[in-house]
């Protein structure tokens, strides 16, 4: 091997773990920026980090137009993925497509089983999510097993994963976030280890909303709440109209009694920018329920002139 090709191969090593760890804190345009210097040479497993952080930041546009449909390559997944947001009514069908392909073809980069597994946890299929990732040793597969045990209330089994994580690689950046996820589940008397880990990616990277708003559930579980609204704050900062931030915002207003025109200001936001979420279709669903129950039970003009 050349002097030049090893350098050359050296510098797609090294944008491929700064691209790789920039995406897991959720510093999505970091994780762009050190892909785009190579996005003509790199191959499918960079190029995939820099779609997964456009999908991230609603920017998947991108992703269709450079994407083609006749692509050979992996990245062809992330496409489908893609698909998938933007039209929820052909879910069934892509995801016919996307276990087609894992069930008959070596995924080398796993970028295959990731993307299923995402479109599958789109659909509130965790289960599934977790069968296309069963048995896989990928650090990744096995993070995005913890949020589907954690999302189906099974910390038991997210703690014994996160467990065969750390004999892998327990300095790795993935197996330190999903032991602060599961610190999170389990409650206050672990909370402390799951800020500790997000302070210290804090300040090894750089502060994100997603490791702030890590900080804030900590603060918030433990009654911090001036700490929580600090961190919080910082979040809204970096992302104004941040998902998370806003949700625990919220939360944080309710908690120490701000006035309701500011816990619905927070709300409003979540319904503009993500009308189609899970936090705010919920609601809506609870709060048809609460109207439908108001009607059924409401008294009869001659029950109230009986009274």
């Amino acid at each position: 091997m050349s002097r030049a090709q090893q350098q050359n191969d050296e510098d797609v090593n090294s944008a491929l773990f700064d691209a790789r760890n920039e995406y897991y804190i959720g510093n999505f345009m970091g994780s762009i920026n050190f892909v785009l210097p190579e996005q003509g040479t790199a191959g499918a497993e960079l190029l995939s980090y820099m779609y997964l952080s456009y999908l991230a930041i609603d920017s998947g546009r991108i992703i269709a137009s450079d994407i083609k449909e006749n692509t050979t390559t992996p990245l062809l997944a992330l496409r489908f993925v893609h698909e998938a947001f933007e039209q929820p009514s052909r879910i069934e069908e892509l995801l016919e497509k996307l276990t087609d392909k894992v069930a008959g073809d070596e995924d080398e980069t796993n970028i295959w089983h990731i993307a299923t597994a995402i479109v599958y946890c789109y659909d509130g299929q965790f289960e599934n999510a977790l069968k296309i990732l069963h048995g896989s040793n990928n650090l990744e597969s096995m993070a995005l097993s913890v949020q589907c045990l954690l999302r189906l209330h099974r910390v038991d089994l997210a703690k014994q994963l996160v467990a065969k994580m750390q004999e892998i690689s327990d300095d790795a950046t993935l197996t330190q976030l999903a032991q602060a996820w599961v610190a999170l589940a389990q409650g206050t008397e672990q909370m402390q280890d799951a800020f500790h880990i997000y302070q210290e990616f804090c300040e090894k990277f750089k502060p994100t909303p997603a490791l702030l708003n890590g900080q804030a559930v900590v603060h918030l579980g433990l009654e911090h709440y001036e700490e929580a609204e600090a961190v919080l704050r910082e979040s809204l900062t970096k992302k104004h109209n941040d998902y998370d931030t806003l949700i625990n915002m919220m939360v944080l207003s309710h908690l120490t009694g701000k006035s309701t025109e500011t816990i619905t200001r927070y709300w409003e936001q979540l319904r503009q920018f993500y009308p189609k979420s899970d936090f705010i279709v919920d609601l809506d669903k609870k709060s048809a329920e609460f109207d439908r129950l108001c009607l059924e039970y409401e008294p009869s003009g001659e029950q109230l002139l009986a009274v």
